[in-house]
């Protein structure tokens, strides 16, 4: 009787768009686009400061995202294996890139479960790394403009529900720690409209993990973000946020690699 009670006071919650955490997600591999290449454009919300950011789903679990300006000397690449049981990134590595065979490994993030927190090491700033930790989960870095967020969407159970989820970041700062835990991102369905280019889902997005508010628009149909503005900026070049999707393509790993070797 109780476990039954139990399972329709999940059914209850899914129906009223309230589950929060892992459990608003249920993970279909369908759903994940393996070979896809998601172009966008980051700028300040009024357009200013352009980068480009490609982000690509390089497997089932792993993403990459490549930050450039077109025939720069000096670019970023992010690389995170997707842990699918809490819907997060369990492994970043964060790479200086100055051609397409030459890296450089900047930093690292590892999820560690057992501790709810995780290690960073960024070896140019300190010579041992820090632990911090995780309050919520799934958690993402709005630093790495909630790629695995995007990742996650298409995994929603009520697609047109709300949800919570952490964020942490590095704090940008030479004193204390590298890296923190800054609270929750409270995510919540307004309507379905038209948005750059396509029918999409909109999301109302506020909390501390922020510290400011925005508004997510995902594909109606494929769950990736088409567009996203938030008034707080994810970097401290910026002075607030927006990720605009220009395309979408395929790419082998080699085409992926060949790109971005083309871009210097």
């Amino acid at each position: 009787m109780r476990s039954r009670i139990s399972t329709l006071l999940f059914l209850c919650l899914l129906m009223t768009g309230i589950v929060e955490g892992q459990s608003a997600f249920k993970f279909d591999a369908k759903r994940v686009s393996v070979g896809t290449v998601y172009h966008y454009v980051k700028t300040n919300v009024d357009g200013t400061k352009p980068e480009n950011i490609s982000l690509y789903v390089a497997t089932v679990d792993r993403i990459e995202s490549f930050k450039f300006h077109e025939k720069g000397s000096r670019a970023g690449l992010v690389i995170a294996d997707m842990d699918w049981t809490i819907f997060s990134a369990k492994k970043l590595e964060s790479w200086q890139v100055s051609s397409g065979d030459e890296r450089k490994l900047f930093a690292t993030l590892t999820y560690r479960a057992a501790e709810k927190a995780v290690e960073v090491s960024i070896p140019q700033m300190r010579p041992t790394s820090e632990f911090a930790k995780i309050e919520q989960l799934p958690f993402h870095l709005y630093n790495f403009d909630l790629a695995s967020l995007n990742l996650s969407f298409p995994h929603l159970a009520v697609p047109r529900g709300n949800f919570t989820v952490g964020i942490a970041d590095p704090t940008f700062n030479a004193d204390g720690p590298m890296f923190a835990y800054r609270g929750e991102l409270a995510v919540r369905y307004e309507k379905t409209e038209i948005r750059n280019g396509g029918k999409c889902r909109r999301y109302a997005a506020s909390g501390t993990g922020i510290g400011g508010k925005g508004t997510i628009w995902v594909d109606e149909k494929k769950g990736y973000i088409r567009d996203m503005e938030f008034d707080v900026a994810n970097n401290p070049d910026w002075s607030t946020f927006k990720l605009r999707l220009i395309r979408t393509e395929k790419k082998s790993e080699r085409e992926w690699k060949r790109f971005i070797a083309a871009q210097f």
